[in-house]
């Protein structure tokens, strides 16, 4: 087994120690990777479970005590902004819900070790109306797209505002996603902000993976978040959600992330939504690892000197062209949903 891998089963408590104890370059290499998949902190606690003799060197086992200290000052002051995002919203007369990251978080054994980026904030409304609402608080906000826009409401934090809480490529598929999520929003017109619950992230996770593996990539902690997100789901709703999927055209996907889950979580059967697919899994786990969070590693996401939007528009359908024969559904309609959201832009006067 791979020493990341071993490291991560170590993490989750399926194992206690590595086979083979780390020389200081595998340590290092091992360190590197985690940083490559936004997974520092996470690791960290399962660097803490081993015996001394297997623990890394001193100089690195300090500079990675040092970074997950970090990443848990930055998970507070997300909690805290959230407050303070629950108050703006009350301000304002408007209701939302926290997507992904700060949401997320809160089903690992320790919220602080995972890793926060931005925060995703679903808000009930149509797009102009919530831009008003900011825009009379004299809030700005920024690249204006057809999901979601950035709001400049703290100084330290992103604050990603989403009109929708994802979308798909197929207009089919996406019109069917959307009406999925308004039958099943968490938002509440009671509270100004809530957390989605299990059932309704099996479905918008996956949809949010799906489409970032087609068009840029995701690594690790996207599969390990899901990997939670199983883990609470209620038993009887696994059916629903799995039906719900394949509804909206992500079955291969699914089996595919199965797979993952399986080898590289070690997760058990009773917790799959459906039986994993190998050899799709197989492509995924390499992809995962190869490029990186959000494809951070991939170079045909890399933004080169000169290149004209043309050349851009290219280049990323060239990128998601690359999985036409697993998964032609949404593939095909990439360049379309793409022209689109550019018309839509122009037509908005966002771009």
């Amino acid at each position: 087994m791979h020493p990341f891998r071993e490291l991560l089963w170590i993490t989750l408590g399926r194992a206690d120690s590595f086979q083979k104890d780390p020389d200081p370059k595998a340590w290092r290499m091992v360190y590197r990777m985690a940083h490559q998949q936004a997974m520092v902190g996470i690791l960290n606690g399962g660097v803490h479970r081993l015996p001394a003799h297997q623990l890394p060197p001193e100089d690195l086992l300090k500079e990675w005590d040092e970074k997950t200290a970090k990443i848990g000052r930055i998970y507070h002051t997300h909690e805290k902004h959230v407050t303070e995002l629950e108050a703006l919203l009350t301000r304002l007369g408007l209701h939302g819900c926290i997507l992904k990251g700060t949401g997320l978080a809160h089903l690992y054994p320790v919220p602080e070790r995972r890793m926060c980026g931005d925060i995703d904030l679903w808000i009930k409304g149509t797009h102009d109306s919530i831009l008003k609402a900011f825009e009379d608080a004299e809030i700005p906000m920024y690249d204006i797209i057809y999901q979601e826009c950035k709001a400049g409401v703290f100084l330290d934090t992103e604050v990603e505002v989403h009109f929708h809480p994802s979308k798909m490529y197929n207009p089919f598929s996406n019109a069917r996603l959307q009406r999925y999520f308004e039958k099943n929003s968490p938002i509440r017109d009671d509270v100004p902000i809530t957390y989605p619950d299990a059932r309704f992230n099996a479905v918008f996770c996956m949809a949010h993976m799906s489409r970032h593996y087609l068009e840029g990539g995701i690594g690790m902690r996207q599969m390990l978040d899901y990997y939670y997100i199983l883990r609470a789901l209620d038993p009887t709703d696994r059916v629903p959600v799995m039906a719900e999927l394949k509804r909206l055209g992500m079955g291969r996907f699914t089996a595919s992330v199965m797979a993952s889950m399986q080898f590289n979580f070690g997760l058990e059967d009773d917790y799959f939504l459906c039986t994993p697919d190998k050899v799709l899994g197989k492509k995924l786990v390499q992809d995962v690892i190869t490029m990186g969070n959000f494809g951070v590693m991939d170079k045909r996401n890399y933004t080169h000197d000169g290149e004209t939007k043309w050349a851009r528009f290219m280049r990323k359908n060239r990128r998601v062209f690359s999985n036409l024969r697993y998964y032609p559904r949404e593939v095909v309609w990439s360049p379309f949903a793409r022209l689109s959201q550019y018309v839509w832009r122009a037509v908005k006067g966002y771009l």
